[in-house]
C-alpha cells in the first residue's frame, strides 16, 4: 500500500490500537564515510529493495554522510551529525562502531507499505518500502522511517523510555543499572 502522509498513517495505526514501544540499538556496525554523490541502494538479504538511489551528501562543515552496514548486511547512509550522535566515531578493535544514544519509539506494521523519504540527491524524495512485520521509527514525526523486521530484531532490543534494556545481558554489556522497570 502506498502511503502519502506518514504522520496520518501513524496516527491511524495508534487509533487502531497499535502500541508504540521503546527500543534501543545494541548492534555494532561497520561504517565508513561515503564519497559525495555516491549512490547507495539498500537491498535486504532476501533481495528486497528497501530504498534505492540514496545519494551521499556533505554537511555545511564538509563532512560526508557515513555508509553504515548492519550485521545482516543492510546498508544505508547516515548524515554525519546523526552518525556522531548514534555511534562511537572511532571503531573498536573489531573494526566496528558501537551504538550510543537514547531510546527510539517504534511501532510494528501489519501490512507492506511504501512511502517517500527525503534522502535523494538535494533532498529529493526516494521511495522506501517496508514489508509486513517491519517497524516504523516514530520518535520524530517529522522524520519517520522504516526498518525491516529481521534487521530490526537483530539490531534493536526493548528498553524503557530512559534507554535501559529489558534484557539483563544487554544491561551488563552496556554497563547499565540492573534495577529496571520496563514500560
Amino acid at each position: 500500500m502506498r502511503v502519502e502522509n506518514m504522520k496520518q498513517y501513524v496516527f491511524d495505526q495508534l487509533a487502531k490500537g497499535v502500541n508504540p514501544r521503546f527500543y534501543k540499538k545494541f548492534a555494532r556496525v561497520e561504517a565508513e564515510q561515503g564519497v559525495p554523490g555516491q549512490k547507495i541502494t539498500t537491498i535486504m538479504k532476501d533481495g528486497h529493495v528497501e530504498v534505492s538511489d540514496v545519494v551521499v551528501k556533505v554537511d555545511e562543515n564538509g563532512n560526508p554522510d557515513w555508509i553504515v552496514t548492519n550485521p545482516t548486511g543492510e546498508k544505508y547512509a547516515v548524515p554525519h551529525k546523526k552518525f556522531v550522535k548514534r555511534y562511537d566515531i572511532e571503531a573498536g578493535k573489531d573494526g566496528k562502531h558501537a551504538p550510543k544514544g537514547s531510546a527510539i519509539e517504534a511501532i510494528q506494521i501489519d501490512e507492506e507499505i511504501s512511502f517517500d523519504v527525503p534522502w535523494g540527491e538535494n533532498g529529493a524524495p526516494v521511495e522506501m518500502t517496508i514489508k509486513k512485520g517491519g517497524y516504523l521509527n516514530i520518535t520524530d514525526l517529522g522524520d519517520i522511517y522504516g526498518i525491516q523486521e529481521e534487521e530490526f530484531k537483530k539490531t534493536y532490543a526493548r528498553c524503557n523510555k530512559e534507554g535501559i534494556f529489558e534484557d539483563k545481558n544487554l544491561r551488563i554489556a552496556f554497563e547499565q543499572k540492573d534495577d529496571i522497570e520496563a514500560e
